[in-house]
Order: structure tokens, then sequence, then C-alpha cells
């Protein structure tokens, strides 16, 4: 019988004894043995170890992660609880379980075991039994699991043998992190990527991102395509190059104004327009729409800029803008352009030097005088074909059309490219001209037009002649109505048809 005291020594230090005590009955005398024993240092060793096996235990209970440990066997000897809440399995039905077994039977009542790729996993190849059977340790290995039709979970598995005195495996642990979460957000954001690349694919505007540092990190296959860029270069990685950014007017446009910088910088772009030219020397007409890209706390992440190619916008503008003011079968001004023009031309007399007349018909004025100003002035001629009604009669419209255009060319060339030469519309021409040097330039001017319109045409191989009366009016005055220009030439042009009439009775009586 063991009786264990605490005393102290005469120094004051505690001592705890160890007192056994026996008899000796083959002894005549008789009596009793005390053997004294200090069990100081075993009892501290003892508490110490006491004390290490609590910090252990509370240490792998307050793992988050799941953790088994089992033996030389495969005989599992310890959980956790985060282990028991994991895989739902109270320590109690599973300690002493062959985990093999184990796995083996929860397979059999419908749990499937498969790896990071889907794959079936067999219960002897989990990366516990590997560790515990090829003595190395296994990282990250990931094991997914499945209960009847429940959502699959995810954990992630180290694990390691555990080595005993003599060196021999003694046996594993495993620890279990789930990942499932971090699987379902890993999967959305792979699914939210190829969404956005399949969406920047298929793009008809070219998009363009830089990081941070000014770097692009997108380029999309549209971007390319308004670069003219080939698969052979590669823009990704690289900084923003204004080389082929040029300013609506032409002007190259500066490094530092590149619409992606700029749009990193914090200036925020809405429709910019600029022109692109391609690698092979074409030119694109770009609507450039950009800003920063900044996170929650607003620091800036980089930049972004979308680029929709306007080229054929832009030209289709033009054409209509064209056609708002051209006539469509001659390209010729239109009255509403040649109103404009007239109004433009009578505003700058306002500049010319000399006192001011009036506005004065030429040759063709009613009483037959002439005035003869010595000052510029500009003139209005109206004309009309004398026998543009027998050609449509007897060759049809299309000849009659090509005829108008003929027309019309002769008198682009026969002004300078300052006058405007306008149709009112069926064989009406109008053509407005600055006069330098008074009525008799106007009247050159109306004899070169007379003569040069008097030439024959060849017409879709025929030869036909369309004399034009021409009548004009001088205008010296700033202050002259503009509307009423036509008018006063309209009076003049039909002055010089009545008179060519008379003319042709008179050398036919």
């Amino acid at each position: 019988m063991a009786l264990e005291v605490a005393t102290e020594r005469a120094d004051g230090r505690p001592l705890e004894l160890e007192l056994v005590a026996s008899n000796h009955l083959d002894d005549p005398v008789g009596g009793v043995v005390v053997t004294v024993r200090d069990v100081t240092s075993r009892n501290r060793l003892g508490v110490r170890a006491g004390d290490v096996d609590r910090r252990h235990n509370a240490l792998i209970e307050s793992l988050a992660d799941g953790l088994v440990m089992i033996d030389a066997d495969g005989g599992i000897v310890r959980v956790n609880e985060a282990y028991e809440v994991m895989f739902r399995a109270p320590r109690i039905r599973i300690l002493g379980r062959d985990f093999e077994a184990l796995l083996e039977d929860a397979v059999r009542r419908g749990v499937e075991l498969f790896d990071g790729n889907g794959a079936v996993i067999d219960p002897g190849d989990h990366p516990v039994l590997v560790s515990l059977r090829r003595g190395r340790r296994v990282d990250g290995a990931v094991v997914g699991y499945r209960i009847g039709n429940a959502a699959a979970r995810w954990v992630r598995v180290g694990a390691q043998p555990i080595l005993g005195p003599d060196g021999r495996i003694a046996g594993a642990v495993g620890t279990f992190s789930d990942m499932t979460e971090a699987r379902r957000a890993a999967y959305a954001l792979r699914q939210e990527e190829e969404f956005l690349r399949v969406l920047l694919d298929t793009l008809d505007e070219g998009i363009v991102a830089c990081d941070a540092q000014g770097r692009m990190t997108i380029f999309n296959p549209a971007a390319r395509r308004l670069h003219g860029m080939d698969d052979s270069v590669e823009p990704i990685g690289r900084y923003p190059s204004s080389r082929m950014l040029r300013h609506p007017d032409g002007t190259p446009i500066e490094p530092e104004q590149n619409p992606l910088l700029l749009a990193m910088s914090g200036e925020r772009l809405h429709n910019v327009e600029v022109i692109l030219v391609q690698t092979g020397g074409e030119q694109r007409k770009v609507s450039v729409n950009g800003q920063a890209l900044v996170d929650e706390d607003g620091w800036k992440l980089g930049a972004v800029v979308a680029m929709h190619d306007v080229t054929e916008q832009k030209l289709n503008e033009e054409r209509l803008a064209d056609l708002a003011h051209h006539d469509p079968l001659t390209g010729l001004a239109n009255r509403n352009l040649l109103a404009t023009r007239m109004g433009e031309a009578v505003a700058g007399l306002s500049a010319v030097v000399g006192a001011p007349g009036q506005a004065r018909a030429g040759a063709t004025s009613p009483d037959g005088s002439r005035v003869s100003p010595e000052h510029p002035g500009i003139a209005v001629y109206l004309l009309d074909l004398d026998n543009f009604k027998e050609v449509n009669d007897e060759f049809g419209h299309d000849v009659g059309d090509d005829l108008l255009v003929a027309v019309a060319r002769r008198l682009a060339a026969i002004v300078r490219p300052s006058d405007t030469v306008a149709r009112l519309g069926g064989d009406e021409f109008v053509v407005v001209c600055k006069i330098e040097s008074g009525e008799e330039e106007m009247l050159r001017i109306s004899e070169r037009i007379s003569v040069a319109l008097a030439r024959p045409y060849r017409i879709d191989g025929r030869t036909l002649v369309a004399e034009a009366s021409v009548g004009g009016v001088f205008v010296d005055d700033p202050d002259t109505d503009p509307s009423k220009l036509l008018s006063l030439a309209d009076d003049a042009m039909y002055g010089v048809k009545w008179s060519r009439r008379r003319r042709r009775r008179s050398m036919t009586d």
C-alpha cells in the first residue's frame, strides 16, 4: 500500500513523498518497514503531461478544419468536432471503426465519392489511406461527395503519415477543409468570365481596357478589326499608343490625349469622334465612349473604352446632306442651296467699295437700255433648253435625263469653282457668278454659256442639239432681296426667248 504526502524541507522547498509500508513476517523480532520515496519530480512531470494533453485536445477541437486520426491498421482513433459536423458523423458511432470500411459502407448507402474532375473515387484511394499505405504526405487533394439528390459538397484533404519511435508508420492524420462555397464561387466566376469572353467576341463594338498601370488587359476581336490587326500582333500587356489616332480634322492625337488614358485620368468620354488609321492605311471614323474603373473604395483599377465604327453612318449623313442640297440627277445645287448661295453672294457685296446701285437686267431689259456700272457685283443667270420637250417626246426620258446631265457638266466646266450652278427642275438651270468689271463681263459670260450649250451633244449614239435661252440680272446693292433675283432673271430669260422667237419668225417670213 502506498501513501503520498506533502511536506517541506528545512529550507522551505516543497516535497512530495510516497510512503510504502510492509511487515516482515519472517523476522523473529517482527515489526513494519516503511520505504520513503521522493516523487516530487515525477508528479510534476505528470502534471505537465496532463497540461500538454489538455492543450493538445483544446487545439484539435478548436480547429475549423475537420480532423481524423487512424492507427496503423486504419482504425479511427480520433476525430474532432469539426469533422463530426462536416460529415454528420458522431464520434461515438465511428471511433474504433475501420476508416476504409466506413467509406465503403457509406458508398453502399448511396453516398457518391469523386475527385475534383468528377471521376469516381474508390474508397481505398482516399487521400488519408494513400498517405497511410505509401508513407507520404498528400497536399490539396480535392474530394467531392454527394448524398442522394443533395447538392455536392467539396473538401480539400491534406494527409500525413505518423511515424512511431522505431520509424515505422504508426498511423496517419487527415485534415478536411470545406471548400464548397469557394468552389461554387470559382465556378460562377468561370461562368461569368466565359460569358464575358463570348460577349466581347460577338460585340460589333471594339472594347479596350487597361489596368491601373496603363497596360492593356482587354482587346476584343472588333477592336482588332478596327485597327486592322492580324493574329500575329498581341496588344495585351502593352501600353496604349496614339500613333494610329487622328482628330476629326486629321491632325495627330498627342500621346497624353489617347482616349484610354483620358478615361483612366478620370475624364468621362461620350461620343468622342476620332479617326483611326488602320495598319493598311485605311481610315475609319470612330465614336469613343469610356470611363475609369474604380473599386468601392474609390481606388482606380484601370479604364475601359468602347469604340463604335461610324464610318458608314457619317458617309450616309453626308449623302443625306448632299441630297438635301443637291439635285439627285445632275449633282448640281438645288433650290435650297441656291437660295443660300445667292444670299451669301448678296451679303458679300457689303464689303465692296463703291456707291451701291440697284438690281438691273442685262442686255434684255424691257426698254432696251443698258447701264454700265464701273464697280463689281454679282450676276444671276436663268436658262432653259429650247427644244428639250421634243427630245423627251422623240427619244424618251432616259435620253432626256442623259442630256440634262451633259448640260450640267458643260455649265460646271465653263464657270469658276467659286461660282454656283444649280438646277431648278425640268430643263431650268441657274448660274450665279461674281462679276469684277461690270455689265460687260456679265454679257460675255452670258454669251459664253449660250455658245457652250449650243454645241452638239453625243447621247446614246445620237447627236443632239439643245440650244438655251439665257437671261441674266446684275446686282451691286447689298440691300437687294435675294428672293427676288430669280424672278428678275426669269423675266430676262423670257425676254431673250421672246426675242429669239421673233427673230425666227422674221427669218421665215
